[in-house]
């Protein structure tokens, strides 16, 4: 094993680089940059220059130029959207179930400049979901799921939430919510948009949540959509309670299922989802049975994760 390596993490809407000690994965160096996929890719098809593969190469090495000089020709290990079709390089998704040492997904290795040899790393598929990143996530994280139960559920939400079942060393279920998006369009594009406010200060209204909440968690998403809108004009709620009553309902409504679930069920996310998340686990559950991984624990799990899959492929 080297003693660093080079972790990239390219996303669709950011791109992180980090130069890591392998052993005690701690961050020596890092730069992060706006230029996700979406937009490097944007700017590709802007150019007759390159090729896409050359043009995602350019600014893979832009990047590592930034690195301490003795540090630039560590190995680089990229997740995220870096294999996809608008990416650097495209992967297959490797399909369900996966080991969480890594060894099930799929990877490849390619010479950058004649110098820079860069691991990639597969996605991860079924018939109800897909992913680009979080696999990397995922492995690293459970190791931390493993110290509690063989057995479990992993939430990551977000744009397009991901739930992930693990028993035994193996996440053998997959399944994706667009609750972010949906959020985002009923909230900002929707009939609904002129009812909806976000307060500058994200001041959380808990009543607000816990009452979209019970009725996205019966199932009642769609029946009570347009009450927002009844309720902004007649008065009968403010702008800035449809925002958090928006969000418990469609978040209870990606949680119902769990309502007959006893498995532990772990989350990892972001404030402010997190808090959300968890107080919609407590309605949920009714019980302690669950667990919040904090920021770093969650940060450090891309890293593992990577780590892992240059032990088995390095």
């Amino acid at each position: 094993m080297p003693e660093y390596f080079i972790s990239c993490d390219w996303g669709t809407s950011n791109f992180r680089l980090r130069l890591v000690k392998t052993d005690s994965l701690a961050v020596i160096f890092e730069s992060v940059s706006a230029k996700g996929i979406k937009i490097l890719h944007n700017d590709y098809l802007q150019q007759t220059k390159f090729n896409q593969y050359q043009f995602f190469c350019n600014y893979l090495i832009s990047q590592i130029k930034l690195l301490p000089k003795p540090y630039q020709n560590y190995r680089v290990v990229a997740s995220g959207m870096v294999t996809a079709n608008i990416g650097l390089h495209e992967l297959d998704y490797a399909l369900m179930p996966f080991r969480n040492n890594g060894s099930t997904l799929l990877t490849k290795k390619i010479i950058v400049n004649n110098v820079l040899e860069v691991l990639l790393v597969s996605g991860v598929r079924n018939d109800f979901g897909m992913m680009r990143g979080e696999e990397t996530q995922v492995i690293g994280l459970s190791d931390e799921i493993q110290k509690i139960t063989s057995e479990g559920i992993l939430l990551l939400p977000g744009t397009h939430s991901k739930h992930l079942t693990y028993k035994n060393g193996t996440f053998t279920e997959l399944k994706s919510y667009m609750t972010g998006e949906l959020f985002e369009i009923l909230s900002q594009k929707s009939i609904l948009a002129n009812s909806i406010f976000k307060d500058a200060k994200d001041t959380l209204i808990e009543d607000a949540f816990f009452k979209g909440l019970k009725k996205g968690v019966k199932g009642e998403l769609t029946s009570s959509l347009f009450s927002i809108r009844a309720s902004d004009l007649l008065g009968l709620s403010k702008k800035e309670e449809n925002y958090y009553f928006l969000s418990g309902l469609i978040i209870g409504d990606e949680l119902s299922y769990l309502k007959n679930e006893d498995k532990m069920v772990f989350l990892a996310s972001p404030e402010p989802l997190s808090l959300l998340y968890k107080m919609a686990l407590e309605h949920i559950l009714k019980s302690n049975n669950y667990n919040v991984f904090n920021r770093e624990t969650s940060e450090k799990a891309i890293l593992l994760g990577q780590q892992k899959i240059l032990k088995l492929y390095g």
